[in-house]
């Protein structure tokens, strides 16, 4: 499978790839990334990100996915998806050269580029599961422009899930876009839900929402007084059956 980790900055995406691979080794990662673009080149990037800079990232994304055909397991360092969010957050900021013309000129390429992915892996901020800022030369660390960008990754996976006249995917040929969150150990046992031992795709759906997490949260209430070592396994299965009954909703939603 062709797969991507997405998400705005400071989520823990390189972590998760670094466990993904740990878990399952048959799966590789290109050696280079959008950042070597970045350093090669000498952009400006993340808030101070521009035409040229979105432009020459985007392209190598795309030239990079074109290397790998279905069946090869692959895992990538964000994908098109990333570039055009950050594209349309870059639209809206003053003094930027990126308008609605260029980003208008991506879409359809990243529409396309979907072709080439099989699943999306998105790691949204979370209440549930809140990832501490670090300082990074090549990532943004002020947390209301984290949270903006957030904020458009969950509109376009709201239009991904609902809108049968999507702007940003081809319908009939769109990756599946699952939230993963949680600590490391959760994320991974998330992420088996989905795929196997082989590292072949389970039928894909997404499992854990904020309705879930509600409906979770109510149950604390039943152990609360309860001896945890006596409940831990009931509380595990009431989750897990909780999980695969939102799985199940909604795997008609993805191929």
């Amino acid at each position: 499978m062709r797969i991507a980790i997405s998400g705005t900055a400071c989520q823990g995406k390189t972590t998760l790839i670094k466990d993904f691979l740990d878990q399952w080794p048959s799966y590789k990662t290109p050696k280079k990334t959008y950042r070597d673009i970045i350093k090669e080149n000498n952009l400006d990037h993340s808030s101070k990100t521009n035409k040229k800079t979105q432009w020459d990232i985007l392209n190598f994304m795309i030239e990079e996915q074109q290397k790998y055909r279905t069946g090869q397991n692959v895992i990538f360092d964000r994908c098109p998806l990333d570039n055009l969010v950050y594209s349309i957050w870059a639209e809206q900021q003053p003094d930027n050269d990126i308008d609605e013309k260029f980003v208008s000129k991506c879409i359809p390429l990243v529409r396309e580029s979907f072709r080439n992915l099989d699943i999306i892996f998105f790691t949204p901020i979370t209440k549930v599961s809140p990832v501490a800022i670090e300082e990074d030369d090549l990532r943004d660390t002020d947390a209301e422009i984290i949270e903006s960008i957030d904020n458009i990754f969950k509109a376009v996976h709201r239009e991904h899930e609902n809108n049968p006249k999507t702007t940003f995917f081809i319908t009939d040929d769109k990756p599946a876009i699952i939230e993963v969150f949680g600590n490391r150990n959760e994320r991974i046992q998330l992420l088996k839900l989905y795929i196997d031992a082989e590292g072949d795709a389970h039928e894909t759906g997404n499992i854990l929402d904020e309705e879930t997490l509600e409906e979770m949260k109510k149950l604390q209430e039943v152990w609360k007084d309860v001896d945890p070592e006596e409940t831990s396994l009931i509380k595990k299965e009431m989750e897990r059956k909780i999980a695969e009954d939102k799985r199940k909703e909604r795997l008609n939603n993805y191929r």
